[in-house]
Order: structure tokens, then C-alpha cells, then sequence
């Protein structure tokens, strides 16, 4: 869902580490990390961690951890940390739900296991 004065995906078990800008639109500001163990993932749970980052909406294949949005264009950054996966970025509202819908369906799927929100 998104409003105007909500960004969808800013809540649970995504930490936002910046403040969210809605009034740059149709863009918006993304900046946090998503709560995942990294220091305990399996070598399967690290795998599965790198094919779904390649089956996510605006992946560049030859770039791991960068997606664009639908003109190409870089739009999202990933990266893996202690605390878990941060991404950053400058996207539409509409492309960063489907974003954050698919990374945490695909997360939920593969079983990662996150801290506790």
C-alpha cells in the first residue's frame, strides 16, 4: 500500500537508516537494512541468498547487488553486512513495494533466518 504519507515496506523487519522523503515524488529515498543473521547463514543459505538477489525485480545480471529500475537506469543498491542486507537507492514508491515484496517473499521462502523485528 502506498499513500501519501506511507512508503510500503518500511516496517517490520526492515530497519530504515534514513528518513524517507516523500516529497521528492515520484521518487523516493531508500536506506536501511533488512534483519538477517548473515554472520550464521549455511553455505546453502548463503547460495540461495545469491540466487534470489539475481531473480529480483530490475537485477543486473552481470552486477551483483545493483538493480535498475525500468528505463535501465541504476536505482537500488545491496549489500551484505554484519547487521544484515542494507540497500540504498533512489526509486518510485510503486518499484521499490514490488522490490521489497519480492526480496521478502523470496527471503521467507529460502528460510533466512532474521532477527527479531
Amino acid at each position: 500500500m502506498i499513500s501519501d504519507d506511507t512508503i510500503e515496506g518500511l516496517e517490520g523487519w526492515f530497519q530504515p537508516w534514513n528518513e524517507h522523503d516523500l516529497t521528492t515524488r515520484p521518487f523516493v529515498n531508500i536506506g536501511g537494512t533488512y534483519t538477517i543473521y548473515t554472520g550464521r547463514l549455511t553455505e546453502a543459505e548463503l547460495a540461495a541468498l545469491g540466487s534470489l538477489f539475481l531473480r529480483l525485480p530490475g537485477a543486473r545480471p552481470n552486477s551483483m547487488g545493483f538493480f535498475s529500475n525500468a528505463l535501465g537506469e541504476p536505482s537500488l543498491v545491496t549489500s551484505f553486512e554484519p547487521s544484515g542486507i542494507t540497500v540504498w537507492g533512489e526509486t518510485t514508491p510503486e518499484q521499490w513495494a514490488e522490490w521489497d515484496t519480492a526480496f521478502r517473499t523470496a527471503v521467507e521462502q529460502a528460510k533466512l533466518p532474521r532477527f527479531p523485528a
